[in-house]
């Protein structure tokens, strides 16, 4: 049951990466599209709002990791100490 968990998850991972990506290469071929058409404040508008989605949403699943991996740290006992004698 864990491997099925596994392995539905990367395909979801997988298929949001492609998503997002096809996303974010229509807003901005449609950006370059309205530039080129003289709309040239609503393509810029349209190329940017794309990216600042892209890095806002990398920014935000490295953090989400960081703090689960913080979590999943802190979770575990913490070694005992050894000492060594000579």
């Amino acid at each position: 049951m864990e491997e099925q968990v596994i392995t539905s998850n990367v395909s979801s991972q997988k298929l949001g990466v492609k998503l997002g990506f096809v996303i974010a290469m229509t807003a901005i071929l449609g950006g370059t599209g309205l530039a080129l058409a003289g709309k040239s404040g609503a393509g810029l508008t349209s190329i940017i709002g794309a990216l600042a989605a892209l890095v806002g949403v990398f920014v935000y699943g490295k953090k989400r990791q960081g703090r689960e991996l913080d979590e999943k740290a802190n979770a575990l006992p913490a070694p005992a100490a050894t000492t060594q004698q000579h």
